[in-house]
């Protein structure tokens, strides 16, 4: 009898145990489909406005737009490649079909690019304050291209090297290759994963939160300032802290919760974290920021849906002004000049 009994417990815990793994299987299934169809509707009009915003930008020389234009470009290159590939391993539900070469530059690409984009965020947060608050020499050292590249080839360098020399020597097993999901190796040893977490991820999100933080305390002090005068620096300064505010905000709705996940892997302060269902949210939540800024470039840049050929005939119009109103000047000084002389001469002939 007792032995009918162990059976029978065990039996029951098997039957338990393999309806949650079914569950679990099932539960993974349907969010990868909703994200799949998220992704696609949300990716799709991303590269279009993208497109549109980065033709519109081409000509705005200005400095506190430079940075911008580079996230978008950084953004479009991240929807066009690392998001298919992303889909397509949605789709066969997180199972990546494609050879293990393709695997590991989708990696090198979609974490570079990623880091990247928070360097950008981080560095526009930091040129806000020169812009708004720093003295005239340092603006002038900035409207300089080195002072402009030197930060960009940075945030674009520094990940891409770091990215390509620890996921080209990820050795993977040769038994898991026919059915193996596309992970980089580095999250497995605990150092590597740490020094990665910190440096490029943790770091650049607690400087663009503090640095964000405190460009709104001063902005308001400045309002108080400024309330009954000096409008026009008002409106600019205004300008460049809701830009920078938006652009923060979503890079900090993309990446909090993969910062949370990766930390939490290591410590397991937070058990509910690592289920899969949240990893995988997680991790469609990195693509975030590289979807949504063009739909925030649209309204931080109202300059976008202005008409180019109506700007460039007020400008044209300026111009012919200007003109106009030298050509009358130099007339009026001509004719102030001879009616000098005429008066001059007659002066003299009457003496």
């Amino acid at each position: 009898m007792i032995g009918y009994y162990r059976k029978n417990k065990t039996f029951s815990i098997d039957i338990e145990n393999s309806s949650r793994i079914n569950y679990d299987e099932n539960l993974n299934l349907i969010l990868n489909k909703i994200l799949f169809i998220i992704l696609i509707c949300v990716s799709i009009p991303s590269v279009f406005i993208n497109l549109f915003a980065i033709y519109r930008l081409h000509g705005n020389k200005k400095l506190s737009v430079f940075v911008f234009r580079c996230i978008l470009h950084v953004s479009l290159l991240t929807t066009c490649t690392c998001i298919p590939f992303f889909l397509i391993e949605l789709y066969f539900n997180l199972y990546f079909p494609l050879s293990l070469i393709i695997c590991k530059l989708w990696l090198i690409i979609d974490y570079s690019s990623i880091v990247c984009l928070g360097l950008l965020v981080c560095w526009a947060s930091i040129q806000r304050h020169i812009l708004i608050f720093g003295p005239m020499h340092i603006k002038k050292l900035q409207s300089t291209l080195t002072f402009k590249l030197i930060p960009s080839i940075f945030a674009l360098g520094f990940p891409l090297t770091w990215y390509s020399i620890i996921i080209l020597t990820c050795k993977y097993d040769k038994i898991i290759l026919e059915k193996y999901e596309c992970r980089p190796c580095f999250e497995q040893e605990k150092f590597i994963f740490l020094i990665d977490t910190l440096l490029s991820l943790l770091f650049p999100l607690l400087i663009t939160i503090t640095t964000t933080f405190f460009l709104l305390i001063r902005i308001i002090r400045l309002r108080l300032s400024l309330f009954r005068s000096n409008s026009k620096r008002w409106r600019r300064c205004k300008r460049l802290t809701r830009q920078m505010i938006l652009f923060s905000f979503i890079y900090l709705i993309g990446l909090l919760p993969y910062v949370l996940t990766n930390i939490n892997s290591l410590y397991m302060f937070w058990p509910t974290i690592n289920l899969p269902w949240y990893i995988q949210i997680a991790n469609a939540f990195t693509y975030v920021p590289c979807c949504f800024s063009s739909f925030l470039s649209i309204y931080a840049f109202p300059e976008i849906w202005k008409n180019q050929r109506k700007r460039r005939h007020h400008h044209h119009q300026q111009q012919q002004q200007r003109q106009n109103s030298l050509r009358t000047n130099r007339q009026n000084k001509k004719t102030s000049f001879t009616l000098l002389s005429t008066v001059a001469a007659t002066s003299s002939n009457e003496q």
